[in-house]
């Protein structure tokens, strides 16, 4: 009988030790590693994850309401080398496809952009470059769109050594979604980049499902459905879904929390951004929430390790603050942007 009881015991000790250690593992913070040593903002998210997490806290938030979204261009991953994901992708494609989709006004757009690469993104381009896009895109399966925008990413980003779009994540922010995930929150990417091309970049990076990427959309029809309205037409079994060629508008500003609203149905607790377009969906997510809430964004201040703006990053701060987002700089919070051996290389202007 003692014999079974020992035995019982060392069982009991051997469990309560995993669950200790997974616990440990469960609640690991963000590192030096990825992050400045005397960051502020990562002491501050880490004294949050402390707390809402603590169940004998005030603070803390069941695990069914951590919900935490991110803008993606600029606050993930890299935005000014040359210019976003997006833009290059659909430059790429527009110049070398040879698709018969590419007419030459959809050409001129990207021609543009790479003329205007690692300078001011030209007026009106958001809009210009999605418009053509659509077009470009015409007539693509899901499939097809994401082989090619996966072919993409394993391509050399101009600008740096060592540095493919597909390890284009800034590794603090990475770190972050993944130490979120791990303390039980649900992340979601709210973009005004198009949702696909989020999906067949974003998924592998952050380890997220495709129905937690919310982005600007183009319109889908089957292929057999022609002229007829969606509403009216029946998808067939010899049917594909495939891009229309239509662009409905950027999924930015107040459109951000329309999505949030709409596709997740709670309010989230985090949020993070980079720019004016994500101050919206930031000013929703700590306005009148029954939980402990922040709001970041990320400025791109770093000229050294990347192609930021100081003097603008540094203007566009004081603005952010004053609204009550938190401000993580490139420069002064990120111990790494992309790993040592990334180096920022000179380019013709």
């Amino acid at each position: 009988m003692k014999k079974t009881l020992s035995i019982v015991l060392i069982l009991i000790l051997a469990v309560s030790a995993l669950c200790a250690q997974a616990a440990v593992e469960k609640r690991t913070l963000l590192s030096s590693e990825n992050w400045a040593e005397d960051s502020a903002v990562a002491r501050s998210i880490n004294e949050y994850i402390t707390a809402i997490t603590d169940e004998n806290s005030d603070s803390f938030i069941p695990v069914k309401d951590r919900i935490a979204v991110f803008d993606l261009d600029g606050t993930i991953i890299i935005e000014d080398a040359p210019f976003c994901f997006e833009y290059m992708v659909f430059a790429d494609y527009a110049l070398n496809s040879g698709s018969p989709t590419i007419t030459p006004e959809v050409k001129a757009v990207a021609q543009e952009i790479i003329d205007a690469s690692w300078g001011e993104k030209p007026s009106g381009m958001s809009t210009r470059q999605a418009t053509a896009g659509a077009i470009a895109y015409k007539g693509m399966t899901m499939a097809e769109f994401s082989e090619m925008v996966s072919r993409f990413k394993e391509t050399d980003i101009k600008g740096y050594t060592g540095l493919k779009w597909s390890d284009c994540g800034y590794r603090p922010m990475v770190e972050l979604v993944n130490v979120l995930k791990a303390n039980g929150f649900e992340v979601y990417i709210v973009t005004a980049t198009e949702r696909n091309i989020v999906r067949a970049l974003a998924c592998d990076m952050l380890g997220l499902e495709p129905d937690h990427i919310i982005g600007t959309e183009y319109g889908y029809m089957a292929t057999n459905q022609g002229s007829a309205q969606a509403s009216e037409y029946n998808y067939q079994a010899t049917d594909k879904v495939v891009f229309d060629g239509s662009y409905a508008g950027e999924n930015t500003n107040m459109l951000k929390v329309n999505a949030i609203v709409r596709e997740i149905g709670k309010q989230p607790v985090l949020a993070f951004g980079n720019s004016g377009g994500d101050v919206a969906m930031c000013i929703y997510t700590i306005t009148d929430n029954k939980y402990p809430s922040k709001a970041f964004i990320v400025i791109a201040d770093d000229e050294e390790r990347e192609y930021g703006n100081t003097a603008k990053a540094l203007k566009n701060a004081e603005t952010y603050k004053a609204s009550g987002i938190e401000i993580i700089s490139t420069k002064d919070d990120f111990h790494t942007l992309f790993g040592n051996d990334v180096k920022k290389v000179p380019v013709k202007q």
